[in-house]
């Protein structure tokens, strides 16, 4: 049974993918002016990620939320749910992936999806730094979703040590379980292919901007298509020595969700227009994970309300009490 009821004029999976991500003048506002602290942290490897973070006091929890691809922490889903759960009273940590939000200039190395090690520290220092001794929350959307539920995998295999502290609940929204099949659906959608393949053009001339004497992407007219400029860069700025290697690297399959031993929650649309769901239904069962498959949403969206209220914050308020 759909518990998800958008608003009749409002339940296309592209109407609710576009509210998702439609950043108003108030979400703008509020993301630049709420107020926080801004704090970077590094990785083992040297790597520099850049988050903002927000406490209340007495925190219920503390929230740390990831972005999709080509998003940032100031993404219009990021900020109304940072605007939402400050209000109820948790603490929430926005943080950046490498080279988004304007970090570009913080490492060498371009970003790629296989990055999770510098993220996963990245939390932990996050969590760690603050004191904080309560209920710990992730919550991802999108290619963030899929970094969280790695984030659940790596935690439960690593010792206590270096696991997450306090971490109780992981949430993944619309996350890409197969990558590969993400790209080809997104490139099969002409405004989608569009929107990414422009933004990440973008990225990548900041990033040769600000070091010249290591990229040079004067070809980038050439490419058509996502796969096509992912086969570029994984040729000629990974280790990896094919494309489906690559994808291979942050695909989510059986053996990895038997792996993860910390409550998780997953919620995705029959209608999502990059994440193909039958790919939930095959997520073999455990008492550790919640499938949630809703028939309308879109991607990443969920939007209620003219308000543009979210229904994954009800789930996520379910779980955390």
């Amino acid at each position: 049974m759909s518990l998800f009821k958008p608003l009749p004029f409002f339940s296309g999976a592209m109407i609710q993918s576009f509210l998702a991500s439609f950043k108003s003048k108030s979400d703008k506002r509020y993301g630049h002016s709420v107020k926080g602290e801004w704090k970077s942290v590094k990785a083992k490897d040297g790597t520099t990620l850049l988050a903002k973070i927000h406490e209340v006091p007495n925190p219920k929890g503390l929230i740390v939320l990831l972005h999709g691809w080509e998003g940032s922490i100031h993404s219009s889903y990021i900020v109304r749910t940072t605007r939402h759960f400050l209000q109820k009273g948790f603490s929430v940590y926005r943080l950046n992936l490498r080279d988004h939000g304007d970090t570009h200039h913080l490492n060498e190395g371009i970003f790629n999806g296989s990055l999770l090690q510098e993220s996963y520290e990245g939390v932990c220092a996050l969590v760690k730094t603050s004191g904080f001794k309560g209920p710990v929350y992730l919550a991802g959307f999108s290619l963030g979703g899929n970094f969280v539920l790695r984030m659940a995998g790596r935690h439960s295999l690593s010792k206590q040590a270096e696991q997450i502290p306090g971490l109780k609940h992981c949430f993944a929204f619309s996350p890409a379980l197969n990558p590969k099949r993400a790209t080809v659906k997104m490139d099969e959608h002409p405004f989608l292919r569009k929107y990414f393949l422009n933004s990440w053009k973008v990225s990548l001339q900041k990033k040769a901007n600000l070091f010249p004497h290591l990229y040079s992407f004067h070809d980038l007219d050439d490419y058509q298509s996502v796969m096509h400029l992912t086969e570029k860069m994984v040729k000629e700025f990974s280790h990896f020595s094919s494309v489906d290697e690559y994808f291979d690297s942050y695909t989510l399959n059986d053996l990895f969700f038997k792996s993860v031993r910390v409550q998780t929650t997953i919620l995705t649309s029959m209608d999502d227009p990059v994440i193909p769901w039958k790919e939930f239904v095959e997520i073999p069962p455990s008492s550790y994970l919640e499938v949630v498959i809703e028939s309308k949403g879109g991607h990443c969206g969920f939007i209620e309300d003219l308000n543009r209220s979210s229904y994954y914050w009800k789930l996520m308020e379910k779980k955390m009490g």
